[in-house]
């Protein structure tokens, strides 16, 4: 299992702060709790996927605390790629013809009520190798939810550009908004990058290779709840899915 820390700069006004402290006797009768319910007691949630396990079906995070489902079309599989002694997920490469005809994988979950954040602060994030002859207009790489008529957050390497940037949607005021916090520069050129979204209260930050890249402010009301689950490499499988065409490693979600 890979280790890794998101160093946030203080810059962006985001520290993580680890307090020890002796752990209470456990019952011996005492069942593990569940996310929901460390979610209800105001405790943070993560998951990390780091796929070094392979790609069989299910899928599990590194606590199996949420297990995900490979699901294709059109002939798309997941295909597993050794990288420096572990492992990482790659999809289907770029279709040039009928959107319709194209393979199309996803990685996705079972259904994550616990994995909605509401209001409370919520960070997501991948390392990324991206090919630039594999770019097209959105390519998803984290997501819950759906952006227009709904609500969301996202990871994504959009346009031929091959640009990164981190999205939430969610009704302010009875109306749905979109916010974007976009790099202006490819992360689409054969290599591997660490891309990290970060949502706390009124902004969210893009983060690459540890570097504060782009941020945008968004209302403190903003609330994302949706009953999607958890999907990698795209928002589904029909055409026109924004499907993902690189490589995924170490893929995390922390909730609270």
């Amino acid at each position: 299992m890979k280790r890794f820390r998101l160093l946030l700069g203080s810059g962006a006004g985001l520290l993580a702060v680890l307090v020890a402290t002796a752990p209470a006797p456990a019952s011996p009768t005492a069942a593990p709790r569940t996310p929901d319910q460390r979610r209800a007691a105001g405790e943070a949630v993560t998951l990390r996927y780091a796929f070094d396990a392979g790609l069989a079906d299910p899928i599990w995070d590194a606590d199996r605390t949420l297990r995900l489902h490979p699901v294709g079309v059109m002939g798309g599989v997941l295909t597993t790629k050794a990288r420096a002694g572990t492992v990482a997920a790659g999809f289907p490469p770029g279709c040039s013809g009928d959107e319709a005809e194209c393979p199309r994988v996803i990685l996705e979950s079972d259904p994550v009520p616990w994995l909605n954040p509401a209001q409370a602060d919520v960070s997501w994030g991948a390392q990324v190798l991206l090919d630039p002859r594999n770019t097209s207009d959105g390519e998803n790489v984290v997501q819950k939810g759906f952006s227009t008529q709904g609500t969301q957050y996202k990871l994504q390497v959009d346009h031929f550009g091959g640009l990164p940037s981190c999205v939430v949607a969610g009704l302010v005021v009875g109306v749905n908004r979109i916010y974007v916090a976009q790099w202006r520069r490819t992360v689409a050129d054969g290599a591997w990058h660490r891309l990290d979204c970060v949502r706390r209260t009124t902004g969210l930050a893009l983060f690459v290779d540890g570097e504060l890249r782009a941020s945008t402010a968004i209302p403190a009301q903003l609330s994302v709840v949706n009953s999607d689950p958890l999907r990698l490499g795209g928002k589904g499988i029909g055409p026109w899915n924004d499907q993902f065409h690189g490589l995924l490693d170490d893929v995390y979600v922390t909730v609270g």
